[in-house]
């Protein structure tokens, strides 16, 4: 696919419709509005930033768009309340839509800049986003953005064989260019004892009713119409099931073997532990996905010793320090998956005084 021309934003072009919104697994990028205004543009651009991973799939954020401008806002009505108390991994989810977002820009020749908004009297404010000028993509930049539509989670076990050094080594700078570290853990008894942490999240989770009845919110059977949540269709053997609940004590084994037998597990930190190094990180984590996807690499979590403050600490020790943010295992897929996303005109403010979203049960 060859690469775009910069757009025309003399005032001459700006009278183009706006671009269609929709599915964004369905937006071809040559319906990008080149001659479209700012607005326009970033409403396009948008589907891409959709794309991105979140934690259960739950999607949990909303744009609102101003001329040049566009504002990421947590849509708490998804948080996982029980199981993401502090909002962690819906910080991590939306900076991944944030990384998203810078890429595909970059992709059609748009400069960026984004900024994290720490403001006390409005928290689901995350960042702001403006585009700025114009911007020549780079190879490695393209091959970011073509991975967004090929990056896929996946819940199965991965086919046999080691992910080469280089590409590891790679995959541990790109983090470092989001300010975050990545940890790459390929020995037998480093990933032994992560997934021993792991099964013993598994099975403190599953103890706790109020958590299972919030996994249970977003699993979806097969034929379940809402375009969110983990639908059994792509779950593995040891995942829970929508309609026949696999028993804890299983799904804790089950994921236990899946980490022993991963060819990479990697722990991405920060240095500090607020809400801004939950946004970089995930900014961090978008772009390792991006960069394993385009070298064939398929991802998938293991974040309950994240999860579980106790087994977190345990998890700093054995790593060596920093803040642990997500923890996920790497390997080329055995199979391929994918879980829908919503429309766009269901994550998109068109009054950016009215910020506050609809409830929603998931």
């Amino acid at each position: 696919m060859s690469s775009p021309q910069p757009p025309d934003t003399s005032s001459a072009s700006r009278a183009s419709s706006p671009p269609v919104l929709g599915d964004p697994h369905a937006i071809p990028d040559t319906a990008f509005p080149a001659d479209g205004t700012p607005a326009d543009q970033l409403q396009f651009l948008l589907h891409y930033a959709a794309l991105a991973p979140s934690v259960l799939n739950t999607q949990p954020w909303r744009f609102a768009i101003e001329r040049n401008l566009v504002r990421l806002y947590a849509d708490r009505t998804r948080q996982l309340r029980h199981l993401d108390p502090d909002g962690r991994e819906l910080t991590v989810s939306c900076g991944a839509a944030l990384l998203n977002l810078r890429v595909a820009a970059r992709h059609f020749h748009r400069g960026t800049e984004a900024h994290p908004v720490p403001v006390a009297d409005e928290p689901d404010l995350l960042a702001v986003l403006m585009l700025h000028g114009t911007a020549a993509p780079t190879e490695a930049d393209e091959q970011l953005f073509h991975a967004i539509i090929q990056r896929r989670t996946n819940r199965h076990p991965f086919a046999e064989g080691p992910v080469p050094k280089k590409v590891l080594d790679d995959l541990e700078r790109v983090a470092r260019e989001e300010a975050s570290r990545l940890i790459v853990l390929t020995g037998a008894a480093e990933k032994d004892a992560v997934a021993r942490l792991v099964e013993e999240g598994i099975r403190l989770q599953g103890n706790d009713p109020r958590i299972a009845a919030e996994l249970d919110a977003w699993l979806r059977p097969p034929g379940d119409p809402r375009r969110d949540g983990v639908s059994d269709d792509v779950q593995g053997a040891w995942d829970r099931r929508a309609q026949v609940r696999t028993p804890t004590s299983s799904v804790a084994v089950g994921k236990r073997e899946l980490v022993t037998q991963a060819p990479a597990v990697l722990v991405l930190t920060t240095d500090t532990d607020g809400p801004a190094d939950w946004l970089a990180a995930g900014q961090a984590l978008g772009r390792v996905l991006l960069a394993s996807a385009a070298r064939d690499l398929q991802a998938s979590y293991v974040n309950q010793v994240v999860e579980v403050a106790a087994l977190r600490r345990e998890l700093i020790g054995l790593i060596g320090g920093g803040f642990p943010q997500v923890v996920f295992r790497v390997g080329f897929p055995a199979r391929h998956e994918g879980t829908p996303r919503r429309h766009m005109q269901d994550v998109l403010i068109h009054d950016p005084e009215a910020a506050d979203p609809p409830r929603d049960n998931g």
